[in-house]
């Protein structure tokens, strides 16, 4: 049956749009499940950057404190250049992890609708045999699912990737009689933005904020308590002694719960924290061609 031009664009571009994804009830079911219980949202937003080293801190907080008002040991220094020696390296890294982030989802945009762009170019090509677009799409859809769980974790196999982009490179080559430069052109262009794009983000997942300077800021979070403890049970001698206890943990607890959110962005494709990037937003799913057409 032969169908409209405008409505045959409307049907290539559904899947785009997201109408036939077959991933999407699924995630929408789950934005459900979520908006249903807000309670839990919150509680998990707080619990987040809570960890075994939030409880080291605070534990060690606690226990300097103890030690201080028990047997009086306590000295006035200023401790304003430790301080930015915490504080700075812990707001450095932060600002580093969320630049990191934006640009990993600026990659993995270009990712998607460079692999849109290929399906839609072979998709509009009339004279291709129907097999060869399904071919296309087979391929563009294993290079997603590659790329994406090599960002979860999994092995890169970049000789793979590497060998289904030839793949659809070598059909270009292949129905030059069908294909006309200017289209020939554009997809290999969007070849390259893809292959650039995913050695980018895997760029960018492999080499993170600096690693010394991480350790740099743990070490001394762990030393902040005996520097910073001794002074405050100076400055509070007139005042009771719940109040070093008090002080002493939340100025812990800031500094561990600061380290942990970086901890958090340092991997943003777990899917552990909050703030991680839904991968899944980005895979490639087309339906074949034959079933939109």
């Amino acid at each position: 049956m032969s169908v409209s031009f405008s409505g045959r664009v409307q049907q290539l571009w559904a899947p785009v749009a997201g109408i036939p994804d077959p991933g999407l009830q699924d995630r929408l079911r789950n934005q459900n499940n979520n908006q249903k219980s807000p309670g839990n949202n919150i509680v998990q937003k707080y619990l987040a950057i809570i960890n075994n080293k939030t409880a080291s801190v605070l534990l060690t907080c606690l226990l300097i404190a103890w030690f201080c008002i028990r047997f009086d040991f306590s000295y006035d220094l200023n401790i304003t250049l430790f301080s930015i020696a915490v504080i700075f390296p812990l707001v450095f890294t932060i600002r580093q992890s969320f630049r990191r982030r934006d640009e990993i989802i600026k990659l993995l945009s270009v990712f998607k609708s460079s692999l849109n762009a290929v399906y839609l170019s072979f998709s509009f090509i009339e004279k291709l045999d129907d097999e060869k677009k399904e071919y296309v799409a087979e391929r563009l859809q294993g290079i997603s699912r590659l790329f994406l769980d090599a960002l979860q974790g999994q092995r890169y196999e970049a000789d793979v990737v590497r060998a289904r982009l030839s793949e659809i490179f070598e059909l270009v080559q292949q129905n030059r009689d069908v294909i006309s430069s200017g289209v020939a052109m554009k997809i290999i262009r969007f070849l390259k933005d893809i292959e650039e794009s995913m050695e980018n983000t895997i760029g960018i997942r492999t080499h993170g904020s600096p690693i010394s300077l991480r350790a740099y800021c743990l070490v001394f979070i762990y030393m902040f308590p005996f520097i910073f403890v001794p002074t405050l049970v100076f400055d509070m001698q007139e005042g009771e002694a719940w109040i070093v206890y008090i002080l002493s943990a939340v100025h812990g607890f800031i500094l561990i719960s600061l380290y942990n959110v970086q901890d958090d962005l340092e991997n943003p494709f777990d899917q552990i924290g909050l703030d991680d990037v839904n991968l899944e937003e980005f895979h490639f799913n087309q339906q074949p061609v034959k079933a939109l057409l």
